[in-house]
């Protein structure tokens, strides 16, 4: 029903005429890498030519279309830790959008996807594979970049921060989806974002549907003059959710809400990134409480050759002690974009865990980057699990025998952006498990290899 009077409301859009400059700015339109590694809009040239560029041209100014595809061979090696779990698979997206702009104050913007996965094992479910879906589909009342007042009313993404809480999971071949109204306060001094969304669940094949129940409320705010050169970035998120496991392994519903706050910004060659968040409520009958800090350092050496960036960084997240005592202490990561967050094979989360995190790039040519990394993990507390990236448990020794050593992991990756609209990029991730792993799941070693292509059509 709700998808169904955001369709209406777009195509009642279409009926206005105003002849305005659609300009087909919309974010992300393919799937973007958007990580530190990445060559910079500033250091990429524009590109030349745009397969949509004449038919938009002969098109009315209100109306225009958009298109991205993306490509990228990917497998792994000893799958969940095990041995002999391994596969290589080529993952295919391609989106297509219709943006609808007839007045300065007024646009809409749906946008399909077919998502594919070749020769992959079974099962072909997402997030690997999710063929033909409605990806987005919003209304804008005010421009939310510029205006005092605005709201976006659809399906839409949401990304606050830096997404260690809240993003759309770009790097999955589905990615995430919000059903989602959000108002946005504009000031010359500070941005709120205050919203109602639910999350869509991708499917098979055809239109996903969010969950009934599964909602999360937000308001962030963005204050751009806290210190020169960095933004504050406070918020508050309410996650509610059925069907999550407690403590005694039963299904109950979970009440989360997360305060907290991120400082991020540069001063000359230095630039920095810390956040802290702490969370209440319950899980049942289960008490909640968690918390969570992250500080990240980096240096430019802007002068020398290659322009080396350095940069180091801690995590913590806090873990359950006691997995009978009636209080959770694992934080709960939320709905992340979690991709090369604790390293590019994308198999820690946030949650019971200490992480150091330190790693170089250097610029080949100005778009055009290698980068590599080393990631060293611990558990929090020793009687909690191992999560993964999706927050599910990889291993647990309830009574902290197994030590707390989860792994390390070292990775090397490059992206050369031929344009702001073609992108080739190539990686690998290797983790050698840890104790913990070691004694609890007998863990083998897993590597990780990439090769992407991505092309924004406009």
């Amino acid at each position: 029903m709700f998808i169904d009077i955001i369709g209406k409301a777009a195509v009642s859009v279409t009926l206005l005429t105003v002849s305005l400059s659609a300009q087909c700015l919309v974010d992300n339109p393919g799937g973007k890498k958007a990580n530190p590694f990445r060559p910079s809009n500033a250091d990429t040239p524009a590109a030349n030519f745009s397969p949509l560029e004449y038919v938009n041209d002969d098109l009315p100014d209100w109306i225009c279309f958009t298109a991205g595809y993306r490509a990228r061979f990917e497998g792994y090696e000893n799958g969940s830790f095990k041995a002999d779990n391994t596969d290589s698979y080529l993952l295919t997206r391609f989106r297509l959008g219709t943006l609808i702009k007839p007045t300065s104050w007024l646009n809409a913007y749906v946008e399909l996807q077919d998502a594919t996965a070749i020769d992959k094992n079974p099962p072909l479910a997402p997030p690997y594979q999710s063929t033909w879906d409605l990806r987005r589909a919003y209304v804008d009342i005010g421009n939310l970049e510029t205006s005092p007042v605005s709201i976006r009313i659809g399906r839409q993404d949401l990304n606050f921060g830096a997404g260690r809480l809240v993003g759309t999971s770009y790097w999955r071949n589905a990615s995430r989806g919000y059903d989602a109204a959000m108002l946005v306060l504009n000031t010359n001094w500070i941005r709120v974002n205050a919203f109602s969304a639910s999350v869509v669940i991708p499917g098979d094949n055809g239109l996903s549907h969010h969950q009934q129940g599964n909602n999360l409320h937000g308001l962030v705010g963005i204050v751009k003059k806290f210190v020169p050169g960095s933004t504050l970035e406070p918020y508050l998120f309410w996650k509610l959710a059925p069907g999550v496991t407690d403590e005694e392994r039963k299904l109950v519903k979970t009440d989360v809400r997360t305060i907290g706050a991120r400082w991020s910004g540069n001063a000359s060659q230095l630039d920095y990134d810390a956040e802290v968040a702490g969370q209440t409520g319950s899980l049942g009958q289960d008490q909640i409480r968690a918390w969570a800090w992250v500080a990240d350092l980096g240096y430019t050496l802007k002068d020398a050759p290659l322009t080396p960036h350095l940069f180091a960084e801690y995590d913590f997240a806090s873990g359950d002690k006691n997995p009978t005592d009636g209080r959770r202490g694992t934080f709960d990561q939320l709905y992340p974009n979690i991709h090369d967050h604790h390293g590019l094979a994308d198999q820690v989360a946030w949650q019971n865990l200490k992480e150091f995190r330190a790693g170089a790039r250097i610029s080949l040519r100005r778009n055009w980057t290698v980068a590599g990394a080393y990631n060293d993990w611990w558990l929090a507390s020793a009687t909690d699990a191992f999560y993964n990236s999706s927050g599910s448990i990889v291993a647990r020794d309830p009574k902290g025998l197994s030590g707390t050593h989860i792994g390390e992991e070292y990775d090397a990756e490059t992206t050369y952006r031929f344009n702001r609209d073609l992108e080739f990029g190539t990686g690998i991730g290797h983790i050698l498990p840890g104790g913990f792993l070691a004694k609890t799941i007998k863990g083998k070693p897993y590597t990780y290899p990439y090769v992407m292509l991505n092309y924004n059509f406009f």
